[in-house]
């Protein structure tokens, strides 16, 4: 038998194909026997069948909510530890006002943290009053500071509240300060990282990265809460990283960002530091022994007025989509109004059929997301669930003034969620993210008078003109909604 040359490369094309061939079926199979929301196994599988190989790769990388055991053995000692501390957390569920009682159970089991009765809660919406205010309070600190964000960026007041910190730890207060690896990375190759260990700050980075890792357990779970704990007395929590406003991302033609934080008092600073104490203990490779919460019979109040509020994390390895449980029970338990702030839209399904469902029942929905993201195919994925909110009669506005990434949700001017969770797959399935759930209506006043401010420089999307953007338009819409699991 005569062998033409081709035949060679005939029979590597084959081998290739059969690869190709392995390769998608071991992932659709994977996607098949793991629980992935669906939405999220077809564009795995979509993915994969396009781009096998490049698919396969990002699958192992980033397909499934794995930390890795190493990891998976502490969390599950520090869950078994929050659990002791916190064990009369079912007898608060009962502080809350009686048509929430539902709301405050799911909190109390979904989040493993107590209702307190005893706080006071500041709202603060101005980003240059909020770093003032707590460059004033790391001036004044007299024993401990505990910080942890998602980005500690270089520049402006970010760096006013670096240099606070050095002074305060040449005085001898101790510092403790844990950033996520991926968002501060800058901030942890700079000048300023090397001056916070050389002045004995006490700087970790939260999930760090490496090539081993990433083969381990998936690189994109990121640390994305903002905490800040002085003195265990005062706390600070909110959607602002650690960064000037004047200075972050002035390239992404995004304008400004605007934020909003909330400066607390009393029960509330407890919860917040035990939080970042086990975010040191499970995230970090640290062996520095983290101090211990010391309970104070004295509780100080920034204002006469006391919230009944309790903080709901949530992320992988803890009770997975916590955040997303208690707000689609939120917007089932709302009866006059639901106005939602998120700087990112991709709801998902059960959300998106939760919201049109409230507004059908004839409450007023109001989605309030900046007209600019810093993530364009976010953006094309969140305008791809407008136009069956708009049709349900949620009012949509599009804020103009800048980068809008306040995140909070109000119900019936009377319950808050307030914290860091976007309204998209990330926040809800995959990151460490926190919530401050709020009964309170004076809190829940000044969050919806924010909101009133928000709407005042944005414009609200009329259906009819909606239905006239151009074709091209809807088929990028499309192509990023088939990848908005992923994004």
């Amino acid at each position: 038998m005569n062998f033409s040359f081709s035949e060679p490369i005939n029979l590597v094309g084959l081998a290739a194909v059969l690869l190709q061939l392995a390769l998608t079926v071991g992932v659709i199979l994977r996607v098949m026997l793991t629980r992935h929301p669906p939405g999220s196994s077809f564009a795995w599988i979509l993915l994969t069948t396009i781009l096998p190989y490049f698919g396969f790769i990002l699958y192992l990388l980033f397909g499934e909510r794995t930390l890795g055991r190493w990891h998976e053995r502490k969390l599950r000692k520090e869950m078994r530890k929050r659990r002791q501390i916190f064990r009369h957390i079912m007898h608060t569920e009962a502080m809350a006002p009686e048509n929430y009682r539902n709301i405050s159970k799911l909190a109390t089991r979904l989040g493993k943290f107590p209702l307190t009765k005893k706080s006071s809660l500041r709202l603060l919406d101005d980003s240059e009053e909020t770093l003032t205010l707590l460059v004033n309070d790391i001036d004044n600190a007299k024993e401990l500071i505990t910080m942890e964000f998602y980005i500690w960026d270089v520049g402006g007041k970010a760096d006013d509240v670096s240099a606070a910190l050095i002074r305060a730890a040449r005085r001898g207060v101790q510092c403790y300060v844990l950033v996520d690896a991926i968002g501060s990375s800058r901030f942890l190759s700079s000048d300023w990282a090397r001056m916070f260990r050389y002045e004995g700050i006490h700087l970790e980075s939260a999930l760090p990265v490496s090539l081993f890792s990433a083969l381990l357990c998936r690189a994109d779970i990121r640390l994305h809460r903002k905490i800040a704990v002085i003195d265990q007395k005062i706390a600070y929590s909110g959607s602002l990283n650690m960064a000037d406003p004047h200075y972050f991302k002035r390239n992404a033609n995004v304008g400004q960002w605007v934020d909003a934080m909330v400066r607390a008092k009393g029960e509330i600073v407890s919860s917040l530091y035990h939080l970042i104490h086990f975010d040191w203990k499970v995230l970090t490779y640290s062996e520095i022994t983290f101090p211990e919460f010391k309970n104070s019979a004295v509780v100080e109040f920034d204002m006469p007025d006391q919230a009944t509020v309790m903080i709901v994390p949530s992320g992988p390895g803890t009770t997975n989509d916590a955040n997303q449980r208690l707000i689609i029970e939120a917007i089932h338990q709302a009866k006059k109004s639901i106005e939602i702030v998120s700087p990112y839209f991709i709801p998902g399904e059960a959300l998106a059929l939760a919201l049109q469902n409230a507004a059908l029942k004839g409450v007023q929905v109001t989605l309030i997301l900046p007209r600019k993201s810093d993530s364009i195919m976010v953006n094309y994925a969140a305008q791809r669930y407008f136009d069956e909110l708009l049709k349900s009669g949620v009012h949509i506005k599009l804020y103009e003034k800048g980068m809008l990434h306040t995140k909070s949700v109000t119900i019936d001017g009377e319950l808050s969620l307030f914290g860091t969770v976007n309204m998209d797959m990330r926040s809800m399935h995959l990151n460490y993210e926190l919530m401050l759930l709020v009964f309170d209506k004076g809190f829940s006043q000044k969050v919806s008078a924010l909101n009133a401010s928000y709407a005042e420089s944005s414009s609200e999307i009329n259906l009819f003109q909606w239905y006239k953007r151009s074709v091209f338009v809807r088929m990028k819409e499309g192509a990023s909604y088939l990848l908005s699991p992923l994004l």
